[in-house]
């Protein structure tokens, strides 16, 4: 039986839905264009004016009063570097799970059942092969593949390598999604942890060993989310993953578990689940709704909600460490990342109107940052563009230098572990304001799904992508007049 709530998001589903967000989305873009019809744009002007006025009067040398952008740009950089402190100072805080921790616990000597469950479909065998013999060596209870039936070759090497093993179980599927797949092995599974993984992920070959040690010392941790890289880092592009990958592994992460073990994702490359939690709810996990929409993708967000809303930890553990692919390409690299932070702004709305996310004020505070660097830092390139219009030289080149130093100062982590990637410093910082606009793109496209396992993709009408790129030019022009109205 549905529930009120599953009623209440159906209602909007369909065309009418459609037409209502749309209809949202069109009459704030224009209402940033058009805004001189209908408020006094030139009292907002004279008050604006009046503040740096007297900010320049009273704290500025004269010899800078037509650097009027130093006003708006030391604003946003304050608000940029305080979060940027904050996260910092609270992630050294944070610290793995040890074994002398483990064994200082009084419920260590639980044992837990680990099965692996792992969703396939149209896998590079070797590939498969490679990652199936990583989560073997770690010697789980039980691993389960879930195959597509469209993916024989897939099918042959998982029968070879089960052949006198009997602990291995196979499920060849013709439902299509990774939700069917992931709900299919779960209800087939046997172990008291479940270990979802992707089909592409390699695990380090103490994975298992520290990846648990977080359950065995609190009861009330729900799910661990482990340390990730690229297996490969050839490409630029995939370059640039292991940069924004190391800034989640040694920022994000560790500051949301010192801060209430609570994270925004337990990502779906590989995460850990307690069985008791998932298993009685996997029929809203079937038929997830977010703004009138039934979901496929973002199934490592609606997990992630699913345990911490029902009031289980979540921990990050940095000593269990996995490998997973990175896009190559550029069409790859940007498409996924559109992918993600669509399923982002869907999961953290969902969690921040849903109420249960505020009682975690550090996870809350991270969501609701997330959302405001999307306009922050495309203000950045907008105001170096306008000082560059003006011939305010001295002042672009020097943003230009701050925007390299803090960028040199935010991946001293990743340096650390890559000093050779330092020469990717100018690339990183043009690929950072990239990533800005493909995260309101993501915005402006939020009920868009789609779907990458097993389901026939339906592509969006031409129509349809103009509409989206208009929308989000004509934000980017009203983020650009917002700008203007400083000056």
């Amino acid at each position: 039986m549905k529930t009120y709530r599953d009623q209440s998001l159906q209602k909007y589903d369909g065309i009418f839905g459609n037409i209502i967000f749309d209809l949202l989305l069109i009459a704030f873009a224009v209402s940033l264009l058009i805004s001189p019809i209908w408020f006094d744009i030139n009292d907002i002007i004279y008050q604006f004016n009046g503040l740096k006025d007297y900010i320049f009067r009273n704290f500025i040398p004269s010899s800078l009063y037509n650097y009027w952008l130093i006003i708006p740009l030391g604003i946003i950089g304050t608000w940029r570097w305080t979060t940027w402190l904050i996260k910092k100072i609270v992630a050294t805080l944070y610290s793995p799970i040890t074994p002398s921790s483990t064994k200082a616990a009084s419920n260590a000597t639980e044992q837990f059942t680990v099965s692996v469950i792992i969703p396939v479909y149209k896998e590079d065998k070797k590939i498969f092969k490679r990652s199936l013999e990583s989560w073997w060596k770690n010697t789980p209870t039980e691993i389960i593949a879930i195959i597509d039936k469209s993916d024989p070759e897939c099918v042959a090497e998982f029968k070879e390598f089960q052949q006198g093993k009997s602990n291995l179980k196979l499920i060849v599927t013709s439902k299509p999604g990774k939700r069917a797949a992931l709900a299919d092995g779960i209800s087939e599974s046997k172990g008291s942890i479940l270990a979802l993984t992707d089909s592409d992920t390699m695990w380090d070959s103490n994975f298992l060993e520290n990846a648990l040690r977080p359950f065995q010392v609190d009861p009330k941790i729900g799910g661990v989310t482990p340390r990730y890289h690229p297996i490969e880092t050839r490409t630029i592009w995939q370059k640039m993953t292991d940069i924004f990958w190391d800034m989640r592994n040694y920022y994000d992460m560790p500051a949301q578990t010192a801060g209430g073990k609570a994270l925004s994702c337990l990502s779906g490359k590989t995460a850990l689940y307690r069985r008791e939690i998932l298993v009685p709810k996997m029929n809203f996990f079937l038929n997830e709704n977010i703004l009138g929409r039934k979901k496929e993708s973002g199934e490592d967000k609606c997990f992630t909600r699913l345990v911490q809303q029902e009031g289980w930890k979540t921990y990050y553990q940095s000593s269990a460490v996995i490998y997973s692919s990175a896009a190559p390409g550029f069409d790859q690299f940007i498409r996924q990342r559109i992918r993600w932070a669509r399923n982002s702004h869907n999961s953290d709305f969902q969690s921040l109107w849903s109420g249960w996310v505020w009682k975690r004020p550090y996870l809350a505070f991270s969501m609701v940052d997330r959302f405001i660097s999307v306009f922050t830092l495309l203000l950045g390139p907008i105001f170096l563009t306008i000082a560059i219009i003006e011939n305010q030289w001295a002042l672009a080149i020097s943003i230009v230098i701050l925007w390299l130093v803090g960028r040199t100062i935010k991946i001293i982590p990743h340096l650390r572990r890559n000093p050779k990637d330092f020469l990717m410093l100018p690339i990183y910082l043009g690929v950072s304001f990239l990533m800005a606009l493909t995260r309101l793109y993501a915005l402006v496209t939020i009920r868009d799904q789609h779907f990458i396992r097993g389901i026939r993709k339906v592509s969006a009408s031409r129509i349809k992508k103009i509409k989206d790129y208009v929308l989000t030019a004509e934000m980017i022009a009203g983020i650009f007049i917002f700008a203007l109205t400083l000056r």
